[in-house]
């Protein structure tokens, strides 16, 4: 496919060094694909003449670093996360836990010039749950490549490249976004802490959460933690907490579960709780999402 000047691109040479990636996409204008259940492994330090991102669809436990400039980067992380590595950037890698669900695209020059007009210089992590948030249509997308890893998913072979060509942009441009800003960025909650609220809201969808819970959690005063939450998540707590409640209800609806349970599950007040919060959300009913249109 040729440039925005019209020019073709030059060859894509897909990278040679896929342990663990059994799986192969190539969806064209430079980018290729890799998912599969990824096992304990270790990297060592290499690097690729393409920008590469590293999915983590389940919690992998694992160590990444990167050099920039002779500055060493070096981040652990047990949560899911996306990962960006500039091209032509010494990197390792080590997975401590696992089989985990991994997905790994190698992005040509171009393409990252293309989607988001350069490229950062430095690399980026993401926790993985914030930006899902965000969008309902990249969570759905998450889901399915990590069913595809899981190898239970029945998702047809459009639809597979469909949802590799949507990853590869929307998490390419946050994790430009992420590393354009660097130092810049105002600190939020630190990994760790992330994780454990990230956890118990993932693992109480139906408990009560008030911010003053989530802050005694992980020991801040309730001010500060407002403050340092809507840093990293760029929401407020209770609109974060209520929006991964209703992404946890679409998914449930979309499986032929009743409304009313649905509701009482995930602690809505009652199914017209639940009725406006969705419409808020989605801008659509509870009921147009689920098989058959259950309402009772």
């Amino acid at each position: 496919m040729p440039h925005s000047d019209g020019e073709p691109h030059p060859p894509f040479n897909v990278p040679t060094n896929n342990s663990g990636h059994g799986n192969v996409l190539r969806i064209g204008r430079g980018v290729s694909v890799y998912y599969d259940l990824q096992p304990p492994n270790v990297w060592t330090e290499h690097e690729h003449s393409t920008a590469q991102i590293v999915m983590a669809l389940d919690p992998p436990d694992a160590h990444m670093s990167w050099r920039i400039a002779g500055r060493l980067h070096s981040i652990d992380c047990g949560v899911p996360h996306v990962w960006f590595v500039p091209r032509n950037t010494p990197h390792t890698a080590e997975w401590r836990s696992g089989p985990a669900a991994m997905v790994v695209f190698y992005l040509s020059h171009e393409f990252v010039k293309e989607e988001c007009g350069h490229e950062p210089a430095d690399g980026a992590l993401l926790q993985l749950a914030p930006l899902v948030q965000q969008d309902y249509g990249l969570c759905r997308f998450c889901h399915n490549f990590r069913e595809l890893c899981h190898r239970r998913s029945s998702m047809s072979e459009p639809m597979i490249f469909a949802g590799a060509a949507v990853l590869s942009s929307v998490v390419l441009r946050a994790c430009v976004r992420q590393a354009d800003s660097g130092a810049d960025q105002p600190r939020g909650l630190s990994e760790k802490r992330l994780e454990i609220i990230f956890n118990h809201i993932d693992t109480h969808p139906g408990d009560p959460i008030t911010p003053a819970s989530l802050a005694a959690l992980v020991g801040l005063s309730e001010d500060h933690f407002g403050r340092m939450f809507r840093r990293s998540t760029g929401r407020s707590t209770m609109k974060y907490v209520w929006r991964c409640r209703l992404h946890r209800a679409r998914q449930l609806l979309e499986a032929g579960e009743k409304v009313a349970a649905v509701a009482a599950e995930l602690g809505f007040c009652d199914q017209s709780h639940l009725d406006r919060k969705f419409r808020e959300e989605f801008r659509c009913s509870p009921g147009s999402v689920a098989p058959g249109r259950n309402r009772s």
